[in-house]
């Protein structure tokens, strides 16, 4: 809104960036985002549901290529947004998230890079997501024993040393493909289950 008013409980008054509004949200609220490029990274700080109005297609994190798109805590949940030029100097580029209880749902998760490992997203649970062409230096694409897969794709994703796809973590009814590492291109250290790796 051009006239944003705590607690942006409407459209008229509604905050002008995601962080504002997640910062004057109370647990377990739902923060609604409407169409748009947001940039900068959104930490959220309390346990709420972070969703865009149209979907990813409409609705983009932009990361800048200088800080991670989203911080998930327990509990939270983000959906139906493009997570994108996110950066982390350790994991999770796209999303980092505390526990296995964040999930990331209806996400394109592209063009994110970690140094260290999950380029794409590190730890919590991802539901229906895309993620492409990430980066890092284990799972290029995701990374770490407490990260789960449901029903996701991963396509060209990339780490320098193991795991083009996925890294320690656990994957069902997924699709790899077109994914490299120095040692294990589509996952390494990973239980896939019903997924097709090519």
């Amino acid at each position: 809104s051009s006239n944003p008013m705590v607690p942006y409980s409407s459209w008229a008054t509604a905050a002008r960036t995601i962080q504002a509004a997640v910062g004057a949200a109370v647990p377990d609220a739902v923060v609604l985002v409407t169409n748009g490029a947001y940039t900068g990274g959104v930490a959220l700080d309390k346990p709420l549901a972070l969703r865009s109005v149209n979907g990813p297609q409409f609705t983009v994190i932009n990361g800048l290529g200088r800080e991670r798109c989203v911080f998930l805590p327990s509990g939270a949940n983000v959906s139906g947004f493009t997570l994108t030029r996110g950066m982390s100097s350790d994991n999770g580029g796209g999303v980092f998230c505390v526990s296995a209880t964040a999930v990331v749902s209806n996400c394109v998760l592209t063009g994110n890079s970690a140094e260290y490992a999950g380029g794409g997203a590190a730890h919590g649970t991802l539901v229906n997501c895309l993620l492409n062409n990430n980066s890092a230096g284990l799972g290029g694409g995701v990374a770490w024993g407490d990260t789960t897969l449901n029903n996701c794709t991963l396509t060209g994703n990339s780490a320098s040393d193991s795991g083009g796809g996925a890294y320690l973590s656990t994957l069902n009814n997924c699709t790899l493909t077109g994914n490299r590492a120095q040692n294990g291109g589509g996952a390494l250290d990973s239980t896939l289950n019903n997924c097709t790796v090519s």
